[in-house]
């Protein structure tokens, strides 16, 4: 099945408590970096933990659990891959 660009949405969106994939990062190399150094890049897997508010929203990546502005957040483009 391909996927659609439709199928893609922000991190913040994302069902909570379910592993999603990171689709890509819109952002400049910086705030990549920043991600990387989380082990946040395209293809890797995350999971929504929390994410209430206007606050910061907290996201699981393998063991490590991060807190993440929402505006970093929001830049965070996810997929469902059905697992």
């Amino acid at each position: 099945m391909d996927r659609k660009k439709n199928d893609e949405i922000p991190l913040p969106f994302a069902p909570f408590g379910k592993d999603v994939e990171v689709a890509h990062i819109k952002g400049g190399e910086g705030m990549r970096r920043r991600l990387m150094d989380m082990a946040i890049y395209p293809g890797a897997r995350v999971k929504l933990l929390s994410s209430f508010g206007r606050g910061r929203i907290v996201v699981q990546v393998g063991e490590a659990r991060f807190a993440l502005g929402r505006g970093i957040a929001y830049r965070i483009i996810v997929r469902d891959n059905g697992k």
